[in-house]
This record gives structure tokens, C-alpha cells and sequence, in this order.
């Protein structure tokens, strides 16, 4: 049998890997990886007998360069970060080349809670993300779809501790609100898993494929941590959600270049104001793939 092309951008990072790990499981599949340096040591252990290697930096690119790494692609994942000449301009110019060169779909680099029920100011990258989905969607044919993957927050202690929400080591878990508010919990084992396997797949896509591993309260989740790692966790209520607003309008205006005083607080707006919920899940239609429970993911030492 041919052959099926998947082309990768931003491979080198995390969820790049992992992306690219979950589509070569299947035998069939051949990868493209876009990555800045190819030649860098712990980038080229990428390249096998069907994964090759290609520059590509997708805000210089040209229209020729764009054109050339996604020719024969079946479809184009992005895991790319960065502002809004990246997110916007950059991810669309890749979308309407892949189109242009005959691929089934373009999954853009969202993964995160559902962007199209948070409001607009909420959470600037969100913003971005949801005008490329605006400015995608006339590019939709019968025979080429743009596919928004969403999975809710990420189970790891790493991303939970930029976001502010878990101190690990001190066993601290932070939060706005009640903490009653559900929140959609996904690994980054399984978010690639939902991706490589939405790349793949034949047929037609929901446009908004909602994916996730666990829906649970940040309290649920602290009991959780409690019980899997046998330590007692310090609850630190930060404050109400009209706190959390007007923190982070504070360190905006005080800190407007230093995302890491404000970003962190506009996720945890998305995250404890209930209202970036996932929509009807999506799990169903993969049902080779068993999403891990928070307490899994803990178990293994992921959060």
C-alpha cells in the first residue's frame, strides 16, 4: 500500500516529538519534520528511515519554501508557538499552502480548553488562535478541512506550575474562585495520541475535535494528589474571580513585556471561570486510544 505523508511543524519541540512518535506506530505513515536547525545533535536523532529532516522557519518562509514541505502531504500538524505573526499569519499561510498542494487537513498548534467559548480579551494567545480559526474557515471544501484539536489543560506538573496552579515540591495547590469549577484534564501522551490519530484518519473530522482524559475540580484534583502521593496538600485560595481579573489587568499594565507576570494569570481566568469547557467529547471516535485518569498520570509522575 502508498505511503501516507504527514508533515510536522515545530517537531523538535515536546509536543512535536511526541506527535511524531504516536504517527511512525503506524507502518504506513512517513513524516516530514520542519524544524528550525536540523543539524543540531539532539534534533537529528530525529531523522529515520521515514521521518526526514527539513529547515523551515514558518514566519520567514516563502511561498516556494512553504509549498515544497508540504508537496504529497495527506495532511500538515502544527505545533509551532510563538505571537501573532506565528499563531495568525505564519499557521494560515501553511494551511492555504497545504491546501493548495492536495491535503486532506490542516490540525493548527491549539491544544488547550475550548477557544471559541471564552470571551475575546480573556486570554490573548487564545485570541489569536480563535482569528485563525475565523480566517480558516472559508478555506473548508469538501475535500480539505481545518481540524481544532482540544483537550483542556495539560496533567504536568510543569505546565501546572507555570500557570501557578501546582507547587510539586512544596505540594501547593493554588487557585481563583470556589474550586468547584469542572476542569478538562489531558495528558501530553494522550494529546499526541488524539493528534497523530486525527491526522490519520480517512474520513471527515468534527472542525472542533474535543478530546480529553479527565473532568475534575482543581479540589477533586488536589484530593486526588493527596491520595496518589501520600502527602497532605496545602489548599491557597488566591481569591475571587473579580481578583483574578483585576490581578491580571495590574501586572498587565505594569508588566505589559514580561508575559510570564500576566499570561500565567489569563490561562487561569480560562481555566477556573467555567466557561472554556470542552465541548461533546470526541473520544469515541478513537476508540483505540484509553486517555489516562489524573491519578494515572500522577501514578506515573506526570503532575
Amino acid at each position: 500500500m502508498d505511503k501516507k505523508l504527514i508533515v510536522v511543524a515545530g517537531a523538535a519541540g515536546k509536543l512535536g516529538r511526541l506527535v511524531t512518535a504516536e504517527l511512525l506506530r503506524h507502518p504506513r505513515v512517513h513524516v516530514r519534520l520542519l524544524v528550525r536547525d536540523p543539524s543540531k545533535p539532539d534534533v537529528a536523532t530525529l531523522a529515520s528511515d521515514r521521518a526526514e529532516l527539513v529547515a523551515f522557519d514558518a514566519a520567514a518562509a516563502t511561498a516556494q519554501a512553504r509549498a515544497e514541505v508540504v508537496r504529497g502531504a495527506f495532511a500538515v500538524i502544527s505545533t509551532l508557538q510563538g505571537g501573532p505573526d506565528v499563531i495568525v499569519d505564519a499557521q494560515l499561510a501553511l494551511l492555504r499552502a497545504a491546501k493548495a498542494a492536495g491535503a486532506r487537513r490542516f490540525i493548527p498548534s491549539d491544544y488547550s480548553y475550548n477557544l471559541f467559548t471564552l470571551p475575546e480579551g480573556v486570554n490573548l494567545n487564545t485570541d489569536w488562535r480563535r482569528t485563525l480559526a475565523m480566517q480558516a474557515q472559508p478555506e473548508t471544501t469538501a475535500t480539505f478541512q481545518t481540524v481544532h484539536v482540544m483537550q483542556g489543560i495539560f496533567t504536568d506538573a510543569y505546565v501546572l506550575g507555570f500557570l501557578g496552579v501546582l507547587d510539586a515540591a512544596q505540594g501547593i495547590v493554588r487557585y481563583w474562585g470556589d474550586g468547584s469549577t469542572p476542569i478538562d484534564w489531558t495528558t501530553w501522551e494522550d494529546t499526541a495520541r488524539y493528534i497523530a490519530a486525527a491526522a490519520v484518519d480517512e474520513g471527515t473530522l468534527p472542525e472542533r475535535l474535543f478530546v480529553s482524559g479527565e473532568r475534575a475540580s482543581i479540589l477533586t484534583f488536589a484530593q486526588t494528589w493527596e491520595r496518589v502521593h501520600g502527602r497532605t496538600v496545602t489548599l491557597d485560595r488566591r481569591g475571587s474571580l473579580e481578583d483574578l481579573v483585576a490581578e491580571t489587568k495590574r501586572q498587565l499594565a505594569e508588566q505589559p513585556q514580561n508575559m510570564y507576570a500576566w499570561l500565567p494569570l489569563m490561562y487561569a481566568r480560562g481555566i477556573f471561570g467555567g466557561e472554556a469547557l470542552l465541548g461533546e467529547s470526541h473520544n469515541a471516535h478513537f476508540p483505540s486510544i484509553r486517555p489516562e485518569s489524573i491519578a494515572q498520570a500522577m501514578a506515573r509522575g506526570a503532575a
